[in-house]
């Protein structure tokens, strides 16, 4: 007997009455999408299209349309960070996504390694990154000086 006071063949037999018009499912049937029937919309005509006189150049050079600025973000600013995650940052408290520590690396060898580290955080889609530069001989800190000024380049 089961839980519910029934016979098991009775559970059987209605299962067999239930499934008894239902065909399986084929797995390795191709599917194919139903083609939508085409709409036909009310053609708008078309506007003439009047062309704007050409730039005269004469006595100018065309030029290269200019690169955005960077931003600079001076110490203790956060450019392109919500509130809330500014703060985390401040407290120590947001997820580091990933670590690249630069001591003992010449400014060449550091700033290869820098691109290479920020287009791989940024392909793991990070939006935490800690850059170790180290204060250098002396106090100094060549790669504590560079680092944003590479950073800002675009």
């Amino acid at each position: 007997m089961t839980g519910s006071g029934r016979h098991p063949d009775d559970d059987t037999a209605l299962w067999q009455k239930v499934t008894r018009g239902v065909t399986p499912y084929d797995r390795h049937a191709e599917l194919t999408a139903a083609k939508p029937a085409p709409v036909n919309l009310p053609r708008k005509k078309a506007k003439k299209q009047v062309k704007a006189p050409a730039p005269r150049l004469v006595g100018r050079l065309a030029s290269a349309p200019e690169q955005p600025k960077p931003i600079d973000v001076s110490a203790g600013e956060h450019a392109g960070i919500d509130r809330a995650s500014r703060r985390r940052l401040v407290q120590g408290t947001l997820e580091i996504g990933a670590r690249l520590d630069l001591h003992g690396m010449t400014a060449a060898q550091a700033e290869r390694s820098l691109a290479r580290f920020i287009d791989s955080a940024s392909t793991a889609h990070h939006r935490c990154v800690l850059v170790i530069t180290g204060k250098g001989r002396e106090g100094q800190g060549v790669l504590r000086r560079l680092v944003p000024q590479w950073l800002k380049t675009p």
